[in-house]
């Protein structure tokens, strides 16, 4: 139980008459790095956000380090969770550095060297001010403040949406990098489903708030199964996971 780092269990979150998430049970131990994939409007946001207690599951629970999500207010589980959402919250006014110093603040512990190293591989323009900034530089600031308490969960939403090719592969190298110690453990949604392989341990697949799949990649590209159904729903008959598919034929199969 030590080893589990999040622990879903039929996880249901509404919005009005609209059902976001279907009954979602899942458990992302301590190493993993799992890749969220879906299209948009599949429920990835709502996902992570109920994940880490930033919306109230309507049904289900969900667990961090063994406590319940909404213990996310105590500040012994924040300094554990590094989190870079889908909009981000950039102050405006602030230049990169300013911003890099004032959330370093939170935390008592920050790997400065390590915040010097990326902005300047990852070409972080820190003299600008937020508002000056790119959608593609505002995304590489954010995963900067996340990364510099060296968080135990690192959570990202679609985080290398608007980065540039040679950016984003350095961003999944690092990734790489991060977890491959096994005591940090990652949970990032993408729709680009190249990212997911050449980065996840273990794949989950999210449509219309169900989730297909959830199992280690390696056994997902290695055998030969059909899918009949999943833990909340029924798939067609014709979908057919075969081994030697690649991850994208994989996920086009499930989302025709």
């Amino acid at each position: 139980m030590a080893d589990r780092v999040l622990v879903l269990d039929r996880l249901t979150k509404r919005y009005g008459s609209m059902t976001a998430l279907k009954g979602i049970t899942a458990v992302v131990e301590r190493g993993d790095v799992v890749g969220l994939l879906g299209l948009n409007g599949s429920g990835k946001t709502t996902l992570l956000e109920t994940a880490l207690g930033l919306a109230i599951p309507d049904e289900g629970s969900v667990a961090l380090f063994g406590q319940p999500a909404s213990a996310m207010q105590d500040e012994r589980i924040k300094h554990r969770i590094g989190f870079v959402p889908q909009q981000d919250e950039l102050i405006e006014t602030m230049n990169g550095r300013q911003f890099i110093d004032l959330v370093s603040k939170f935390y008592s512990r920050w790997d400065g060297g390590l915040i010097k190293r990326l902005s300047q591989e990852w070409s972080v323009p820190l003299d600008k001010r937020a508002n000056e900034m790119s959608v593609g530089e505002r995304q590489k600031l954010s995963i900067l403040a996340a990364l510099g308490h060296e968080p135990e969960l690192l959570v990202l939403d679609e985080p290398v949406a608007s980065l540039d090719p040679v950016t984003r592969r350095r961003f999944l190298q690092e990734l790489i990098d991060i977890a491959s110690g096994g005591n940090r453990t990652i949970v990032f949604s993408t729709h680009l489903v190249g990212d997911v392989e050449r980065v996840a341990s273990r794949v989950w697949v999210l449509k219309e708030g169900h989730l297909l799949v959830d199992e280690p990649l390696d056994n997902l590209k290695e055998r030969s199964v059909a899918i009949a159904e999943a833990r909340a729903g029924t798939l067609p008959a014709s979908v057919r996971i075969e081994a030697g598919m690649s991850l994208e034929e994989i996920f086009l199969r499930l989302h025709r």
